[in-house]
């Protein structure tokens, strides 16, 4: 890890919008949630953890195998957490390269766990660093098109032997910041919950189905704040927006590429501090698990000011405990960006 990375997460601005309570319980690293008999769920990142609480509620015993604030690009999976794995009833990950999936779903480790990718029902963006050589190459919005074919299982990507999915330079994995995605993912993981444990099908479909409703309207939230925004230039620290972008008509210009420690050379931060002045940008975002220093460089050269967009990956023990979730996460970022970008 590079030396100016960060391991803490620190907190994100305070809620501006509430869009209602939502059911989410704590836990700590490597732990199982206190539900005894529930269906047994081990999941690997906060996104997947997050759903699966969210449609399962109390009738699911879910582990999250990356501890609460580690930076996923970074995580590789211990002994115990390769065994949790095999113990599961179902094993849900993201995919689109985030984890590695090579072990994950090594037929040794997983067993009987039923996979379920949650990357597997949306559309996979390829992942490019922005070039900025010209005024027309200098935006990209946020990394157009549908990436690359995968062949999946009915509720998972089928493994193939020897294949290492930790891919950043190709894909995008941040599917998770367009609300709309994660709908898809709910209803994948809904399908899942229901045919592991029919008994309890019409539970996890109501779970489901209010779930998505308040991710409606947090996509409805963003909609009408996109529609106030004139200028929609997001200067990131690592190009993790990209869904966000592409969801509202934004445009994303990351300091690094998809992956956080992919740091950038002098010539790009050049360049980017060109375009951030001829563009009159007014504000950087930076982000809870990446070290502000380059964001602070850069800023300290235009006039800029860094605000904190927070990519949801990862939240600490603490914010886990205290209610914080996807949702509450998504509308502080929404409040960042209404400041950051002058819409009141």
């Amino acid at each position: 890890m590079k030396k100016w990375r960060t391991i803490g997460l620190t907190a994100v601005l305070a809620v501006g919008v509430v869009l209602g309570s939502v059911l989410l319980g704590g836990c700590g690293s490597n732990s199982t949630e206190s539900t005894k008999n529930g269906l047994a769920v081990v999941t690997t990142v906060y996104p997947a953890y997050d759903i699966a609480k969210q449609v399962g509620g109390d009738k699911v015993n879910v582990t999250m195998l990356v501890p609460p604030g580690t930076e996923p690009h970074d995580w590789e999976p211990t002994v115990n957490d390769l065994k949790a794995v095999g113990k599961a009833k179902l094993f849900i990950y993201n995919g689109a390269g985030l984890e590695p999936t090579e072990k994950l779903l090594a037929a040794d480790i997983i067993k009987e766990a039923k996979p379920v990718e949650l990357s597997s029902v949306v559309d996979v963006l390829p992942s490019a660093t922005t070039s900025l050589d010209s005024e027309t190459e200098a935006m990209h919005h946020s990394h157009e098109g549908n990436g690359a074919e995968a062949h999946h299982h009915e509720l998972g990507a089928k493994p193939i032997a020897g294949e290492h999915e930790h891919h950043h330079d190709t894909v995008d994995p941040h599917v998770w910041l367009n609300p709309m995605n994660v709908a898809k993912e709910v209803d994948l993981v809904v399908k899942a919950f229901s045919e592991a444990d029919p008994a309890n099908k019409e539970y996890y479909e109501a779970n489901g189905k209010a779930y998505k409703e308040k991710l409606i309207a947090l996509d409805t939230a963003y909609h009408t704040f996109a529609s106030q925004v004139a200028t929609k230039e997001l200067v990131v620290t690592h190009e993790a927006f990209g869904y966000l972008a592409k969801q509202y008509g934004f445009t994303q210009l990351g300091i690094m590429g998809v992956a956080p420690d992919a740091e950038p050379t002098p010539e790009r931060m050049a360049s980017i501090i060109s375009f951030v002045k001829a563009h009159k940008v007014q504000a950087i975002f930076s982000e809870a698990l990446v070290n502000p220093k380059l964001a602070n460089a850069i800023a300290g050269e235009t006039g800029a000011k860094v605000y904190m967009l927070n990519p949801v990956e990862g939240l600490t023990e603490e914010q886990m405990k205290a209610g914080e979730n996807y949702l509450t996460i998504m509308t502080q970022n929404l409040t960042v960006l209404r400041e950051a970008l002058g819409v009141n």
